[in-house]
């Protein structure tokens, strides 16, 4: 069970920042403080082997590789047109889609969605990966404090 604490290991410690101007607002991915602690985010994502490709490029687009784990926010959307489950709920990040909500917890995190009013939720997400390793699996978790 190794495995998965590999995607999740502690990085080693990011280099000084460089003195620059700001050209523009940081992303929520590069709000990230260290106040972030790995075990807040417990919710497993599943599929993300699917959606590989989309995961290296939001890694590459932040300039993470190097650091092991990208924080950042994730909106569960409803997808109610799943031919293999009518309460399938998709994690998007940065309108890229990174996996889906466990089947065996779909029902229960669609009806939990509803409830709030809307057909999506933004929550906080751990994108995290060993960096380490030339080809590395990448995992998702969430933050979801009150489900």
């Amino acid at each position: 069970m190794n495995l998965f604490r590999n995607f999740f290991k502690k990085a080693a410690p990011a280099p000084a920042p460089t003195l620059k101007a700001p050209t523009q607002q940081p992303t929520p991915a590069q709000q990230s403080t260290s106040q972030e602690k790995e075990e807040d985010y417990t919710f497993d994502v599943v599929g993300e082997s699917f959606q590989r490709d989309h995961l290296v490029q939001l890694i590459k687009i932040h300039k993470s590789t190097d650091t092991g784990e990208l924080y950042t926010t994730a909106k569960l959307e409803l997808e109610p047109d799943n031919a293999f489950d009518p309460t399938a709920v998709k994690v998007i990040v940065e309108k890229l889609q990174v996996g889906y909500i466990p089947k065996s917890m779909s029902a229960e995190m669609t009806d939990y969605i509803k409830a709030k009013g809307s057909n999506t939720l933004d929550v906080p997400a751990r994108i995290g990966w060993d960096s380490d390793s030339p080809q590395p699996l990448v995992g998702v978790r969430l933050k979801m404090e009150d489900f």
